[in-house]
């Protein structure tokens, strides 16, 4: 009876233990002093997906859905007072909108090293000095105006319920 005992008390101790043991493994974490020597106090921020009217002709010719990842310094990010997204989306959409239509819409190559730098030079701009650090593209896509259209009229077939 009381090896019985023991031996249950045994299983229950080194289950325990290797349950702690395992959640400590996998919980394993980089202190903070060694991500910030990795990164350098930097903090990504991914924007919502934007849309961009393609204006050639004097006409829309299609639409630019956008989505963003910013990386900044954490240190201003953490003093401000209103997020920063908004400000990012602006010059994102400014950006874009300036680019040429033939570009945007697939004639031309789209050089987007170029475009990520005019961004980044932009919010920096208005910040007045170097607050965003990188631009990543999430998301780039060109619809024309025909196939919104063609979605649109999908949508308008479907019976409502």
């Amino acid at each position: 009876m009381i090896r019985l005992i023991a031996t249950g008390l045994w299983i229950c101790l080194v289950t325990a233990l290797s349950t702690y043991a395992a959640t400590m493994w996998e919980s394993k974490t980089t202190p903070a002093t060694e991500v910030d020597q990795l990164f350098g106090g930097l903090r990504s921020m991914q924007t919502s997906t934007i849309s961009v009217p393609v204006i050639d002709n004097g006409g829309v010719q299609g639409y630019v859905l956008a989505q963003f990842t910013f990386t900044m310094n954490s240190e201003i990010v953490n003093r401000m007072s209103i997020t920063p997204d908004v400000f990012l989306l602006d010059a994102a959409f400014r950006t874009i909108y300036a680019t040429d239509a033939e570009t945007l819409s697939g004639s031309k190559k789209q050089d987007f090293q170029k475009l990520t730098s005019a961004i980044k030079k932009r919010v920096n701009e208005r910040f007045g000095h170097d607050f965003v650090a990188d631009v990543l593209i999430e998301k780039f896509n060109f619809v024309s105006k025909d196939q919104t259209r063609q979605g649109m009229e999908q949508v308008k077939a479907r019976p409502e319920f």
